[in-house]
C-alpha cells in the first residue's frame, strides 16, 4: 500500500520517478579564521553559511536518489537561504547593535565547529562509498547509504540549527528599535530584552544580555511563533502627542497608572470620535514601554477585518507579553507546547492559558493598553472581552487596563455594575476645558507656523471648536506638497464651512479638490480601499485596476489625498488616517444623490466584484498563484505547528496577496451582485476544480484560514444568481472542510493523506480527485456514500420545546423548553454550542435573536424579559420584571423595538434602547397570539 506519508511532501502527485541531477564538487570546509576572537554576529553568521554551503556542495557530490538523502539536500538548501536573510538583516544593523558578548560568541562558534563535522560525516560517507563501488560491489550502479545513518544526520542537522538560530534571535532581541522594524525571519516573535532606549551602561547591557540568554535558552522559539497577530501597525497611523499638549490628561492618567494601591485598575478614556483618543493611547505606550511596564497594545480598527475582532486579541497581547517582558516568554511558549489546538479554543480559553496564567507569574506592575474598544464589530465580542478584562483585573493585583473608546452602551452597561473604573468623559474635545482649546491652538499654530499669518490661524482655530481631528486633517491640506492650489485658496475654502467642528465639510472639501478626470478612478479607489477586509497596498491596487483594463497612476492619486490616507513606508500599505473617514465613506456608499458630481458616491456591490475578480486573478496566477506543496515541505511526518521555520516559509512562498485571496475572496464574491457573478463564472470554475481547490487547502492550513473559508461557502451557496450545479459543488467543498477541518488546520499534506482517501464514494473529491493522487492510501471498504448530514433529531432538552428560532445569517438556532432551560445549536451540524442557559424561575415561552445574532431575548411564565449574550449565555443586566405573562415576541429588523403578544390577548411594541412601552396595546385577538413578525420594512 503506497502513502504519501512516508514520502518527502515535495514529491507532486503526477512525478513517477524523481530525477535528481547532482553537480560533481568535492569541495572541503573553508577555513573559519579568527572568529573565535570577533564580536560581531556576522562573523559567525557568515562562517556558518560557507560551511553549510561547502556540506551541500558534498552531498550533491554523491550521486545516490534515496528520498531521504535527497531531503537532507533540500534541507541544506533551506538552511542556506534563512543564514542568508540572517546576514542581510544584520548588515542593516549599525555595528554596535551587532555585538555579541563572549557567552554567545561561544555558542555561535560550537554551531560552525559542529558543522565542520558533519562536513566531514558527509565526506566519509562519499569516500566508503566509492571504495565499495571498486570493489567487489563493482557490478551495481548505485550503492545505498545506511537509512538510518540519513535520519540521523537529519535529526542533527535540523536541532542544531534550530538552537543556532534561536541564539542569533537573541541578539536581535536585544538590538535597537530601529533595527526591530527591519526583522526577517524573526520579525513575528518581537521578543526583546532591554531597549536600547533604557539608559544603561555597556557593561548592564552585557548583564542583561546574558541574562535574557539564560531566560530564553530552553524557549521553543517556533511555539511562540505559531500565535498569529493583528498585521494594523498603529504607528504607522497614530503619532504620539505633541509635546505641550494633553498635559492634564496625561497627567491624570500617569497618576493612575503609578497609584499601586489604588482600587481602580482600569482606565477607560472615553470621548468622541476624532478628539485624539489613540494619540493619547500612543503617547501612554510608549511611556510606560520607556518604564519597562507596558504588557502588551491592541488597537481596534474598523478599516481591518482582523483588527476588529477579537480573534487574535489573545494571541497578539501574548506575543507583546512576550516582547516587551521577555521573562514571561517561557510560559507562554509552555501554555503554546501543552496545548496544541490552542489557536481554536474559545476567546475564554485563550485569555486564560496565554495571558492570565502568563502574568501570575510576575510580580511587578503590568498594563495592557487597549484602543478603540468600540472599533469591534461585534457587541458580544466587546461585551465578552470586557468580561475577561475585568476578571483578569480583580484577580490580579499587580494588572493595570487602560482603554479608550467612543460613548459605547455594551461598555457603558458591562463596567457601570462595577465599582473598579476610572472614567474621563467628554475631556479631549470639550470647549469648557480651556485646555483642550490650547492644545489645538498650539498645534495649529505649530504646523502652520510660515504657511498662514496669526489672524487666519487664530480662525482655523475657532472652526476646529476643540477637535482634533478637524485640526490636523486641515493641517495637513494646507502643507500639502502635491497641490496646486495656493494655502490661501484651501484657506478660504476651510473658513467657509458651514459648522464648527463638522469633520464631513472637511472631507467634503478634500475630495471636492481632486482633479475631474481623476474623480471616477478616486471613486472605485477609495470604494476599494473601503471594502477590503485588510488595507492594501498601492501595488495591490494597480494589480486590481489592471485586470478591469484601468491604468492609472495610483501613486499618484495616493499622494494627493495625503491628508486622509496614509501609506506605511515599511509594508506600503494604504490605511484611513482615522476612522471617521471610513464611517464618512460608508455613508457615501448609501443610496446616491441626485447631483452625483457634487457628493462622493461610492458603489460598493462593484468594488466587491472588481475585489472578487482580482483575488481569483492571484489564486490562479502562474507565478504566484496556488501550487502544490506551496511552502515546500520536505516531509508529511510533522504537524505544522512542529515546523520550526513555517512562517519564514510562509511568508516566502505565500505572498501577501496570495494570502489575501485566499482568505476573502468568497465573501468578495458573496458581496457583489448577481450580474457581477455571473460574468466571473469561468474564474470561479477554475479555482474551485480539482486539484486547484485542495491547494487553496494547503493555504486555508498555514494561513489560519479554514473557519472563514466555511463561513464564505455559507455566505456564496445562500447568494441567489447562482447555477444550481455550482451551488451544489460548492456546498459539497464546505462539507468537506468541515468533516476534515481537523486535519487540514493541524497538517498541509494531511488535506491528501489524512482526508481525501476517505472522502465519500459518491464526492468529487472521491472520484476525480484520487485518480490525481496516485500515492495515497487505498481505502477499499467501509466509506460513507455520502458526508453526514444533520441528525434527524436534536436532542437535549428533557421537557417540551416551547419555542425555536433561527438567527439571521441561518448558522444558529435558539430553542427554549419548559425545563427552564434556553439551547443554542450550530445550524449545521446540530451539535450544541455551549451549555444550557439558565436563569429563569419558570418555563421559558418564548426566544428571539436580535438582528445582528449578539444577544438573545427571553420570556418566561415567571413574568420576566432576560436579554443573553449569543456567545457565551451569559445573562446581560437584572432580569426585568413584566406585568403578565408573554407568550411570544420578536425584534424588528433595525434591532429598535420589541413587538410581544401577552396572555392578556393583546399585542404591544416596546423601545429596546429604553424598555418603554410605544403607544397603546392593539387589541383584536380572542385567543393567545402565539407568533409574531415583522414585516421586512
Amino acid at each position: 500500500m503506497n502513502t504519501l506519508g512516508s514520502l518527502p511532501f515535495a514529491q507532486h502527485p503526477k512525478s513517477k520517478t524523481r530525477q535528481v541531477i547532482y553537480e560533481t564538487a568535492a569541495v572541503g570546509l573553508d577555513v573559519v579564521a579568527n572568529i573565535s576572537e570577533g564580536t560581531d554576529i556576522l562573523a559567525p553568521l557568515k562562517a556558518a553559511c560557507r560551511a553549510t554551503r561547502s556540506i551541500l556542495e558534498a552531498a550533491q557530490a554523491v550521486e545516490n536518489s534515496q528520498e531521504g538523502w535527497i531531503n537532507l539536500t533540500q534541507r541544506f538548501k533551506e538552511y542556506i537561504y534563512a543564514l542568508e536573510e540572517q546576514i542581510t538583516l544584520f548588515e542593516a544593523y549599525p555595528p554596535e547593535d551587532r555585538v555579541v558578548n563572549e557567552a554567545f560568541n561561544r555558542s555561535l562558534i560550537r554551531y560552525v565547529e559542529f558543522l565542520e563535522t558533519m562536513h566531514d560525516k558527509v565526506v566519509d560517507l562519499n569516500a566508503k562509498r566509492r571504495q565499495s563501488k571498486l570493489g567487489f560491489l563493482r557490478a551495481f550502479p548505485r550503492s545505498r547509504i545506511d537509512a538510518e545513518e540519513i535520519v540521523k544526520l537529519n535529526r542533527d542537522i535540523e536541532d542544531r540549527h534550530r538552537q543556532f538560530m534561536v541564539r542569533a534571535l537573541l541578539v536581535q532581541s536585544t538590538s535597537s528599535p530601529g533595527a526591530q522594524e527591519a526583522l526577517g525571519l524573526f520579525t513575528s516573535l518581537r521578543i526583546q530584552g532591554i531597549e536600547r532606549n533604557i539608559k544603561v551602561t555597556k557593561a548592564d547591557m552585557e548583564v542583561t544580555k546574558s541574562n535574557v540568554e539564560t531566560i530564553l535558552t530552553d524557549v521553543d522559539a517556533s511555539a511562540i511563533l505559531q500565535l498569529p497577530v493583528v498585521a494594523f501597525v498603529a504607528s504607522s497611523v497614530h503619532s504620539t502627542c505633541l509635546k505641550g499638549t494633553r498635559e492634564a490628561v496625561l497627567e491624570t492618567i500617569w497618576r493612575w497608572a503609578g497609584d499601586d494601591a489604588s482600587e481602580k485598575p482600569i482606565f477607560w478614556l472615553c470621548d468622541i470620535a476624532g478628539s485624539g483618543k489613540s494619540t493619547v493611547a500612543m503617547s501612554a505606550v510608549e511611556t510606560w514601554r520607556k518604564e519597562g511596564v507596558l504588557g502588551g497594545r491592541f488597537f481596534f480598527s474598523i478599516a481591518s477585518n482582523e483588527g476588529s475582532t477579537t480573534e487574535k486579541f489573545c494571541t497578539t497581547i501574548a506575543r507583546d507579553l512576550a516582547h516587551y517582558i521577555p521573562a514571561l516568554a517561557p510560559h507562554i511558549a509552555r501554555a503554546v507546547k501543552r496545548n496544541p489546538s490552542l489557536m481554536r479554543s474559545s476567546l475564554d480559553e485563550q485569555f486564560q492559558l496565554l495571558i492570565t496564567d502568563t502574568i501570575r507569574h510576575r510580580h511587578e506592575r503590568v498594563i495592557f493598553v487597549i484602543d478603540g474598544l468600540d472599533e469591534c464589530k461585534s457587541g458580544s465580542n466587546r461585551r465578552e472581552l470586557l468580561q475577561l478584562l475585568l476578571k483578569a483585573a480583580q484577580g490580579s493585583k499587580n494588572l493595570k487596563i487602560f482603554m479608550t473608546s467612543r460613548p459605547d452602551p455594551v461598555i457603558e452597561a458591562a463596567l457601570g455594575s462595577v465599582v473598579i473604573q476610572s472614567k474621563l468623559e467628554d475631556r479631549l474635545h470639550n470647549v469648557s476645558h480651556h485646555d483642550n482649546v490650547e492644545d489645538v491652538a498650539f498645534y495649529i499654530h505649530k504646523a502652520l507656523d510660515g504657511v498662514l499669518p496669526d489672524d487666519k490661524r487664530q480662525r482655523l482655530i475657532d472652526k476646529a471648536n476643540g477637535l482634533f481631528i478637524w485640526a490636523s486633517t486641515a493641517c495637513r491640506m494646507l502643507n500639502s506638497e502635491t497641490t496646486l492650489d495656493s494655502p490661501e485658496s484651501i484657506y478660504d475654502l476651510l473658513i467657509s464651512v458651514d459648522q464648527r467642528g463638522d469633520i464631513d465639510d472637511i472631507y467634503n472639501l478634500v475630495f471636492e479638490r481632486i482633479d475631474p478626470n481623476s474623480y471616477p478612478i478616486m471613486r472605485s479607489m477609495l470604494a476599494l480601499l473601503l471594502v477590503a477586509f485588510e488595507p492594501l497596498s498601492i501595488d495591490d491596487l494597480d494589480d486590481a485596476f489592471k485586470h478591469i483594463g484601468v491604468k492609472w497612476n495610483t501613486k499618484a492619486l495616493i499622494r494627493n489625498l495625503g491628508s486622509v490616507l496614509s501609506v506605511n513606508p515599511t509594508t506600503n500599505l494604504i490605511q484611513f488616517r482615522h476612522p471617521t473617514l471610513v464611517e464618512y465613506l460608508r455613508r457615501c456608499s448609501q443610496t446616491p444623490v441626485v447631483d452625483q458630481n457634487k457628493t462622493l458616491f461610492l458603489d460598493v456591490s462593484n468594488a466587491h466584484g472588481q475585489a472578487s475578480l482580482w483575488c481569483l486573478k492571484c489564486l490562479t496566477s502562474r507565478t504566484d498563484g496556488l501550487k502544490f506543496n506551496i511552502c515546500q515541505l520536505e516531509s508529511s511526518f510533522y504537524l505544522n505547528r512542529e515546523i520550526p521555520d513555517l512562517e519564514a516559509r510562509v511568508s516566502k512562498f505565500i505572498p501577501r496577496k496570495l494570502r489575501y485571496a485566499s482568505s476573502h475572496w468568497l465573501f468578495h464574491f458573496a458581496e457583489t451582485d448577481d450580474n457581477r457573478r455571473s460574468t466571473l463564472k469561468k474564474e470561479l470554475q477554475h479555482i474551485i476544480q480539482l486539484p486547484n481547490i485542495l491547494y487553496w487547502m494547503e493555504v486555508l492550513s498555514f494561513i489560519g484560514g479554514v473557519p472563514r473559508a466555511i463561513a464564505g461557502f455559507r455566505a456564496v451557496t445562500n447568494k441567489t444568481g447562482l447555477e444550481e450545479a455550482i451551488r451544489s459543488y460548492m456546498n459539497e467543498i464546505r462539507q468537506f472542510i468541515i468533516s476534515f477541518s481537523v486535519p487540514i488546520q493541524d497538517s498541509a499534506p494531511h488535506i491528501y493523506i489524512s482526508a481525501l482517501p476517505f472522502t465519500p464514494t459518491t464526492s468529487k473529491f472521491h472520484t476525480n480527485g484520487l485518480k490525481m493522487f496516485n500515492n495515497v492510501i487505498a481505502v477499499k471498504q467501509g466509506l460513507e456514500k455520502t458526508y453526514a448530514g444533520l441528525p434527524g433529531i436534536l436532542r437535549g432538552h428533557k421537557g417540551s420545546v416551547l419555542a425555536l428560532v433561527f438567527s439571521k445569517d441561518g448558522s444558529k438556532l435558539v430553542s427554549s423548553s419548559s425545563e427552564k432551560e434556553i439551547r443554542i445549536w450550530d445550524a449545521y451540524t446540530g451539535q450544541p454550542l455551549g451549555k444550557p442557559i439558565r436563569g429563569h424561575e419558570d418555563s421559558v415561552w418564548a426566544v428571539a435573536f436580535s438582528p445582528d445574532g449578539s444577544q438573545i431575548i427571553s420570556v418566561s411564565r415567571d413574568k420576566t424579559i432576560r436579554l443573553w449574550d449569543a456567545g457565551t449565555g451569559q445573562p446581560l443586566g437584572e432580569p426585568f420584571p413584566i406585568p403578565e405573562v408573554w407568550i411570544a415576541l420578536a425584534f424588528s429588523p433595525d434591532g429598535s423595538r420589541i413587538v410581544s403578544s401577552s396572555s392578556k390577548k393583546t399585542i404591544r411594541l416596546w423601545g429596546t434602547d429604553n424598555g418603554q412601552p410605544l403607544g397603546e396595546s392593539f387589541r383584536g385577538h380572542e385567543g393567545w397570539a402565539t407568533a409574531l413578525a415583522f414585516s421586512p420594512d
